[in-house]
This record gives C-alpha cells, structure tokens and sequence, in this order.
C-alpha cells in the first residue's frame, strides 16, 4: 500500500530526501507522494512534523474520497449551490 500527504502538509521538505525511491514529489501547495513508484518504506512517516503522511488504506479510494476525507467536499458542494 502506498502513502499519501493530506493537506496538512507545510512543505518543510523534511519528507523529499527520505524517500528511497523518490516517489515524493513539490506540488503548488503541499508535496505529494506517487503512488505507483512509492514502496512503502514509510521512512518519511517518521520525519513529517505536522503528520501529514499516512497509509492509503484502499488503493481503490477515488480523488473525491480522498478529497471527502480532508474536507474539500465540502468546499466543493458550498460553490455549487453559489452558482
């Protein structure tokens, strides 16, 4: 099972070089871990400060789950009904 990066992520950068396979990569707001290349060492779990790095419990989740899951959903719907 790959990791990912929530939006908690600050991009301190603590995560980049402990990743062996250089699966992490800067996205505009917070880093973002590749879930194809990522083996699953988890040593950038342990670095994170603010614990932004977890486990992808089901690799079937969608982008939206995902997205549920943080609070972006939300968001989405409020701008939805604006319109």
């Amino acid at each position: 099972m790959a990791y990912v990066i929530s939006k908690a992520c600050t991009k301190c950068g603590a995560c980049l070089p402990e990743c062996p396979t250089g699966s992490i990569a800067e996205g505009k707001n917070q880093f973002h871990i590749d879930s194809d290349s990522c083996a699953d060492h988890a040593s950038c779990v342990s670095v994170c400060p603010v614990n932004a790095i977890s486990k992808l419990a089901d690799s079937t989740l969608s982008i939206k789950n995902l997205n549920s899951a943080s609070g972006e959903e939300e968001e989405e719907e409020e701008e939805e009904e604006e319109e």
